[in-house]
């Protein structure tokens, strides 16, 4: 199997797509619906999974690939691209005709596949697993940035609104946000929820085959993953462990007033250098930049020592890696 193959399933295809087409271009704003899915149940399940080794983090991925395949699946009928899968949440992006309504009907119809395939019979029990959701439809900023790797970059005001959508939802609930709303039937909208409305219904707009990238994959997909990830992947680890990690996620905040400000260019500059510094202090460690998050006006670098490799003293690596980027 070429590195390439091997690698694919590890990125977005949204970034493939972007890197094919414009692979010079920094910043893409898309208009469509964002979808952010988190999933409860699984954080306790793992420290019950931790006491079997080895055998009980083996069972953890599995479990994690039967539950996600059968939620994405519902997505991709709907015509999602999968932005963004981070543990147990992922960030859904819905474009095109009737963005909202398709992205509001996979979200209920995930909700209701989440009802059989997330009552999980396991080594250590029965678990039930439970999602909350939340959605907004508007322009999307997102920025490809980085100095050793392609990172993608999902920030700004719409996708502040679709987390503080998800941070009001509790489990079981799906939350939209006004602009969402208003391009729903209105039997769709239910009670208000914090500064949105929860999904009473679905819309049933009709689902749409997913987007793919045609024939074979042109770009580079070793450029979008970390040189240590790609290097691990290549070498065949991919199978579940439980191990000790130091972990440090590095926020940033304040994107809103420089695209306000500023614009699109200054605000990729800026960005630019928050991921490009944690990219280089991160290798210069031997500390894996792991991924980014979403946030409300900015977002989050995930820094892991530990994992896939260990180099020795990971928790002094990491705090040298935060310190570096702090006063960089």
């Amino acid at each position: 199997m070429q590195a390439s193959e091997r690698l694919t399933p590890f990125v977005s295809w949204f970034v493939l797509d972007w890197l094919r087409d414009a692979p010079d271009e920094r910043h893409r704003v898309a208009d469509g619906s964002l979808v952010f899915v988190d999933i409860s149940g699984f954080t306790r399940l793992t420290e019950r999974l931790a006491a079997k080794g080895k055998i009980g983090a083996e069972e953890m991925s599995g479990l994690l690939d039967v539950t996600f395949a059968a939620l994405l699946s519902v997505a991709y009928d709907y015509g999602a691209w999968l932005v963004k899968w981070g543990g147990d949440a992922v960030l859904l992006l819905f474009e095109g005709e009737d963005h909202a309504g398709r992205a509001c009907t996979a979200s209920h119809e995930m909700r209701t596949t989440m009802r059989s395939v997330g009552r999980l019979r396991t080594s250590v029990g029965a678990v039930a697993l439970r999602m909350s959701i939340g959605v907004h439809s508007g322009a999307f900023d997102f920025f490809l940035v980085g100095s050793l790797h392609h990172e993608l970059v999902i920030t700004g005001p719409a996708a502040s609104t679709t987390v503080e959508m998800e941070t009001v939802a509790q489990a079981g609930d799906i939350v939209i946000s006004p602009a969402t709303a208003a391009a729903l039937p209105p039997r769709s909208v239910g009670a208000a929820k914090g500064s949105g409305y929860l999904l009473a219904r679905s819309p049933r707009t009709p689902g749409r085959p997913n987007k793919s990238m045609p024939g074979e994959v042109i770009v580079d997909v070793g450029s979008c993953l970390p040189d240590i990830t790609r290097s691990h992947l290549l070498a065949g680890g991919s199978d579940g462990e439980h191990r000790i990690v130091a972990i440090a996620f590095v926020e940033y905040s304040g994107v809103g007033e420089v695209l306000a400000k500023a614009g699109a260019e200054a605000a990729a500059d800026a960005i630019e250098h928050v991921i490009r510094g944690c990219q280089e202090a991160a290798q210069r460690h031997h500390v894996t930049f792991w991924e980014t998050d979403v946030g409300v006006d900015g977002g989050k670098v995930m820094l892991v020592s530990g994992a896939p490799g260990s180099a020795g003293n990971d928790e002094d690596r990491i705090l040298a890696v935060v310190r570096a980027v702090i006063d960089g």
